[in-house]
């Protein structure tokens, strides 16, 4: 940070000592736009994962409501079929091969039941925990976003700063800063050049 750092140029600064403060303001607002940026790549991963994650918690929620409708139905239709006691049905039938039969595809179909309702439980708990990471991610997200916002609000500061500085200097002071930089930058020119605004 830059902290105590005055925002004007002293008079008896040389052109050098002005233009090192100036540099230094340029050097940190480069350092925080360069953490916008990674922040920027953050927002977008994380926007790409909570999509994904909203897209499993949809296929996971059809998923459970086919499993309800199958068990539904399958449960409608026993009620439909009455519920004789199985040993008095088995007593009164005229082919008890044949009940046997079908009473062990009821014992098998019991046991399909059961294995569906299992799988209805694990589904339902895939499915609250696909929507739980996909509440991390928008929390992410949004933490990434302020991140990104406050980067953003660090460079323009330090870009100010730096701006101000170079005003405050006499113009021979600015002539001379012009003369003797290294990289060829222009003042007030720098890093906020490819923000978005806002």
């Amino acid at each position: 940070t830059l902290g105590a750092a005055p925002a004007h140029a002293e008079p008896h600064d040389t052109p050098q000592s002005a233009g090192a403060r100036v540099d230094h303001l340029y050097a940190e607002a480069e350092r925080a736009t360069e953490r916008y940026n990674r922040a920027g790549e953050d927002v977008t991963r994380l926007r790409g994962e909570f999509s994904r994650a909203q897209d499993r918690a949809a296929r996971g929620q059809e998923r459970i409501n086919r499993m309800r409708d199958d068990l539904g139905s399958a449960a409608r239709a026993e009620y439909r079929a009455g519920g004789i006691d199985p040993s008095l049905a088995l007593l009164l039938t005229s082919d008890p091969d044949s009940y046997l039969d079908r009473a062990a595809a009821v014992t098998m179909a019991d046991a399909h039941r059961a294995t569906a309702l299992a799988e209805l439980r694990k589904a339902q708990r895939a499915l609250a925990q696909t929507r739980a990471e996909a509440a991390r991610s928008l929390a992410g997200l949004e933490r990434r976003r302020e991140d990104v916002s406050r980067h953003k609000r660090t460079v323009e500061r330090k870009l100010a700063r730096a701006r101000q500085l170079l005003k405050a200097l006499p113009a021979s002071q600015r002539a001379a800063l012009d003369r003797a930089s290294r990289d060829g930058r222009e003042p007030g020119a720098g890093p906020l050049a490819g923000l978005p605004a806002g």
